[in-house]
């Protein structure tokens, strides 16, 4: 008997040394892919690993939120209804007619506690069974905490309601060199004679995004983070030709609105012209001009034929192989007058005119301006568009059409949202 025991105490001994090993050295191969890899977790087809509602709550106390906290709490549970309606409108058939022909499930839609939507993505929710209806709850759970992931990190974009400031800073810019001549005609220019003049076809500031297309373009990002939309605010430039094309942009840096140390050189495209063979060829040009043996007129003509698109290999998998134009990506610095700092030097100086009471007198005093910033000042990212007239008319209407890549840019959304849920969907 006791040599039964010994080997059942020594099975134990084992089974208890592997469960601690297990624990120290087994590392959890899809967080390590998110964390030192940079896999995005809009990617991992890996739930939660949380076993309890205690272990939930210290998941979301380090993502940031207090459950304790009734304003914090009721914020989870908007963001959680807010991803569910997403989800419906650009995911779900019929508002989608490319969406999935699918269902929420009752539970979700009936949840009050984000630790239990948590349990759920974890396979550990009271009463979920590794079954069919299970692997549902999971797989929903994961897609509509991806959606409100990226929905926390757009509402908590601290320079959002500074939006209208920033966009008329970056624009006012452009708005000085922008004219049209006595003809009605548009150019870009200090007066209608200026010799650097570029003749514009359009100019275009775009509009400020919608809430939804800001989420639907945080899902399609591996970054998955507000502040890498380097597009929200966007000026658009057409030019007769693709010479032009080059002349706007040639303009921008010489009159300092676009300083090249402020690009993002990453967001840098351009499929409209063969900058190699242009710069060879326009070097050769103006060397017959240094020696007079090329005029202005004889100048461009040869420069409109060096300006060929280049053969293309779009790098954005939602552009198509089509489309020409140049863009790229520069960063302002915006300056912000702060409010708070002109009142609490105002209420500073009429409390030393006004006899006050002593307990309303006390937090007046500690009121130490030093410690309050008089203007906030960023650097924020706008987005330069220029093409010329006939690529612009083709990137509208031809196969690269906006709605095409829209349509594209949901279907990739769709995919890396709803994961295991696009088969349950067929």
């Amino acid at each position: 008997m006791h040599v039964i025991w010994g080997y059942i105490a020594n099975a134990m001994g084992i089974r208890s040394m592997g469960t601690i090993l297990r624990s120290k050295y087994e590392f959890g191969w899809d967080v390590l892919e998110g964390i030192i890899r940079g896999k995005s977790s809009i990617d991992s087809p890996a739930g939660f690993s949380i076993r309890s509602a205690d272990e939930a709550d210290r998941f979301i106390q380090g993502y940031g939120y207090d459950l304790e906290n009734p304003i914090e709490k009721a914020e989870i549970l908007g963001n959680l209804h807010e991803a569910i309606g997403f989800v419906r409108k650009h995911f779900m058939q019929p508002e989608n007619p490319d969406g999935l022909k699918i269902e929420i499930p009752r539970k979700i839609l009936e949840l009050t506690d984000l630790r239990d939507l948590i349990l759920m993505a974890s396979m550990y929710f009271p009463g979920q069974n590794d079954d069919t209806q299970g692997q549902l709850l999971k797989n929903w759970s994961c897609s509509l905490l991806k959606v409100m992931h990226t929905i926390a990190h757009v509402d908590k974009d601290l320079r959002a309601p500074h939006f209208a400031d920033i966009q008329r800073q970056i624009f006012d810019r452009f708005y000085k060199l922008v004219h049209r001549d006595s003809d009605g005609k548009l150019f870009m220019g200090e007066k209608d004679d200026d010799l650097q003049r570029v003749d514009l076809i359009a100019f275009e500031t775009k509009p400020k995004k919608s809430r939804a297309s800001i989420i639907l373009k945080l899902l399609h990002k591996p970054e998955n983070v507000a502040e890498d939309i380097f597009d929200r605010v966007g000026i658009r430039f057409v030019t007769p030709t693709p010479l032009g094309a080059l002349r706007v942009t040639k303009y921008l840096r010489d009159k300092m609105i676009v300083l090249p140390p402020n690009i993002k050189p990453s967001r840098s495209r351009n499929t409209l012209v063969d900058l190699d063979d242009f710069k060879m060829k326009a070097t050769d040009f103006l060397s017959k001009v240094d020696r007079g043996e090329l005029d202005e007129a004889g100048l461009i003509e040869l420069l409109e034929r060096a300006a060929h698109p280049p053969a293309v290999n779009p790098e954005n998998p939602h552009s198509s192989e089509f489309y020409r134009a140049i863009q790229f990506t520069c960063r302002q610095l915006i300056k912000l007058r702060n409010p708070l700092y002109e009142d609490l030097k105002e209420l500073k100086g009429l409390a030393k005119t006004k006899t006050l009471d002593g307990e309303i007198m006390k937090p007046i005093e500690r009121i130490d301006l030093k410690h309050i910033q008089r203007e906030v000042r960023f650097f924020y990212p706008f987005e330069v568009q220029i093409v010329d007239q006939k690529s612009s008319e083709e990137n509208e209407k031809g196969r690269s059409a906006h709605s095409e890549y829209k349509r594209s840019q949901v279907q990739t959304a769709m995919h890396r949202v709803m994961g295991n849920l696009m088969n349950a969907a067929r």
